[in-house]
């Protein structure tokens, strides 16, 4: 929540748990949780000239868990754009443009589905069940092999994210296992989750298109995945002529803590076919 310097703009991209704060805000200004009332204030500092808020990637995401109807999409859109439009009274957000075209939006979102996503939930599903408790040390060989099988089985790369963040699972990542949830498997909400990489890294490469500087930031209130966040990086986003736009992902040793740095990096080697 360290406020960033406001000498480059940047666009933030929020999170539907931020929106949902910002929407409960505005219906209750007396905010009962200290932490809550806290990152609502740190939001204000951001309020500034120099800064572009939008609801974009909470409102791709839906509220339900499951994917939306154009219907529910357009809602969510209207009341999202709104609330975030009022709250920022200085900075720029794309409220208005989002209102203008909501309906042709919220068609266009409700129909979009990334790349491979019937495969990673596939896998998912299927990998899930290997890391429901914490492995004990003499089997995490064992069920490393077998996630990279499933993987393969399913039609995905081994460098796939939710691949590696299935192994970050096995190998004591808190952060991975709160987003997980694999006693609990929600394959939506998990490609959600994963999927603003994606996402964040598309909006990096048209951002620099910008004759000016541009930083583009996530906000989340979501722990867990603010702590792999924070182990993945988006590396050479950029439009393509070819695919339209492309960029690789750069996973750090730390995302998996109960393997040495030397095994992380070997095993990120062997699944990555790169240097961390």
């Amino acid at each position: 929540m360290n406020p960033l310097p406001a000498l480059t703009p940047t666009i933030f991209l929020l999170d539907r748990n931020v929106v949902a704060l910002i929407k409960d805000s505005a219906g209750d200004s007396n905010q009962r949780d200290a932490k809550k009332r806290a990152y609502l204030d740190w939001l204000r500092t951001l309020d500034v000239p120099e800064n572009g808020f939008s609801p974009l990637l909470s409102i791709m995401e839906g509220g339900k868990g499951c994917a939306d109807s154009a219907v529910e999409k357009a809602a969510c859109l209207e009341t999202e754009a709104d609330a975030v439009g009022r709250f920022f009274t200085r900075a720029s957000t794309d409220a208005a443009q989002l209102r203008l075209v909501g309906d042709g939006v919220a068609a266009m979102l409700s129909a979009i589905q990334e790349s491979q996503w019937n495969e990673r939930a596939t896998f998912f599903t299927s990998a899930a069940p290997l890391v429901v408790q914490k492995v004990a040390r003499r089997q995490r060989q064992r069920v490393e092999e077998e996630l990279i099988r499933l993987a393969t089985v399913s039609g995905l790369a081994t460098d796939d994210a939710i691949v590696m963040l299935l192994l970050a699972c096995l190998y004591g990542s808190d952060a991975a296992r709160r987003v997980l949830k694999p006693a609990r498997p929600n394959a939506y909400n998990v490609l959600s989750d994963l999927h603003v990489i994606s996402r964040v890294g598309l909006i990096k490469a048209v951002a620099q298109q910008s004759p000016v500087p541009v930083r583009v930031r996530f906000l989340t209130l979501d722990e867990g995945l603010f702590g792999i966040l924070e182990h993945i990086g988006i590396v050479r986003p950029r439009l393509t002529a070819i695919d339209g736009w492309a960029m690789q992902i750069r996973y750090s040793p730390a995302l998996f803590p109960l393997l040495s740095a030397a095994d992380s990096i070997a095993m990120l080697r062997r699944y990555t076919g790169s240097q961390p």
